[in-house]
């Protein structure tokens, strides 16, 4: 798929360079979250209303975005949920019939998954599939447990946000229990996804497309991802690996203070200066680490006063145009727990940087 070439205000080349479709995988974050609501709406997982289990459990298996998704919302929920949030790769040998599993993968063949809706049956837990119900898992799900199962097709990089919503809104089923997460709104934070990817449309220029100016960034330095809170450092790792699984860009993800304790030695100390620098003598420029600092519309302002004194630091928010945090200032005072404000800016944002990743893999970056 690699390219040479590729200009970011050129649709036409853009669109003929994207030859696996990527580019409208990573636009169908909102049709995925939609789809969860539809079900939700139908009725998938009322029986959960009226459970007060005595935890959630969430059993990933094999897949990477389930298990990302996994931890960025058991950091974001797990205080605000009055039972104990946990995820395992395979589930638990304490399982009982006062638990709920929630079955998250995008592989029906993988057998951690068919075991632990086999075994969470067996045991008279009640489950829920956040995972395609066909081969092995179709077996051992047997017609039983709740189905929260795929209606949007897209490649495996780009089920995190769909995994997510899954996940928050079985918290939010469980009507016995209090969850002090807010109620998400699954329809507007679709609507959200959906303006986000318009913005990053191929046929706006780069100045207009947020995920285009992320992808030249990128391409100029070498990103180094954090958050500002738990769920931001759990949106980092997710960055940091989506960034290099699609967009060929090495980055990493590390503590915010780490991460400052490192830089700010290097204040001062480039390595090279550019005006005299000649890449036919001294070789190519060595790419600097450039800070990228997740954080949400409430708490961006702490962000970017922790990292004012660093010169390649940049702080990332994303959020619905139209939502009041939208034109929030950036220099007023941080608002407190913002509940599901936070969250809906957190998923636009990965979306955005889904969409980045993609447009760095059309550039040939890495």
């Amino acid at each position: 798929m690699r390219t040479t070439g590729v200009d970011l205000d050129d649709p036409s080349s853009l669109i003929d360079a994207d030859v696996d479709g990527l580019l409208h995988a990573a636009a169908r974050a909102g049709a995925q979250v939609r789809a969860v609501a539809e079900a939700v709406r139908e009725g998938a997982i009322e029986a959960l209303a009226t459970l007060r289990p005595r935890s959630v459990v969430i059993v990933t298996g094999g897949s990477v975005a389930a298990a990302q998704s996994a931890r960025f919302v058991i950091a974001h929920a797990a205080a605000r949920l009055d039972v104990p949030l946990v995820a395992a790769p395979s589930l638990p040998g304490w399982i009982g019939p006062l638990d709920v599993v929630v079955i998250v993968g995008d592989d029906a063949g993988d057998m951690a998954l068919a075991d632990a809706a086999s075994r969470a049956h067996r045991r008279h837990a009640e489950f829920v599939v956040v995972a395609p119900i066909e081969g092995p898992l179709a077996g051992a799900v047997a017609g039983r447990g709740l189905d929260l199962s795929p209606r949007v097709v897209v490649p495996e990089q780009f089920r995190f946000v769909g995994h997510v919503a899954a996940l928050i809104a079985v918290c939010q089923g469980l009507a016995q229990v209090r969850y002090l997460g807010g109620d998400l709104d699954l329809a507007a934070l679709a609507d959200a996804l959906d303006a986000e990817a318009s913005r990053n449309h191929p046929s706006h220029d780069a100045y207009g497309a947020p995920a285009k100016t992320l992808a030249e960034r990128f391409r100029a330095c070498a990103p180094v991802f954090c958050g500002d809170s738990p769920a931001g450092d759990a949106l980092a790792q997710r960055a940091a690996g989506t960034l290099f699984a699609i967009g060929g860009v090495c980055g990493s993800a590390v503590d915010l203070s780490a991460a400052m304790t490192r830089m700010l030695r290097d204040v001062g100390s480039t390595p090279v200066d550019s005006i005299f620098h000649d890449p036919e003598i001294d070789g190519p420029v060595p790419s600097r680490a450039r800070l990228f600092v997740l954080s949400t519309p409430g708490q961006q302002w702490l962000a970017r006063r922790r990292v004012a004194a660093l010169p390649d630091a940049e702080t990332l928010v994303g959020s619905a145009p139209d939502s009041p945090d939208a034109s929030a200032d950036p220099g007023a005072p941080p608002s407190g727990d913002e509940g599901p404000d936070a969250l809906v800016s957190q998923l636009v944002l990965a979306a955005r940087l889904e969409m980045a990743a993609v447009y760095a893999d059309l550039l040939g970056a890495g």
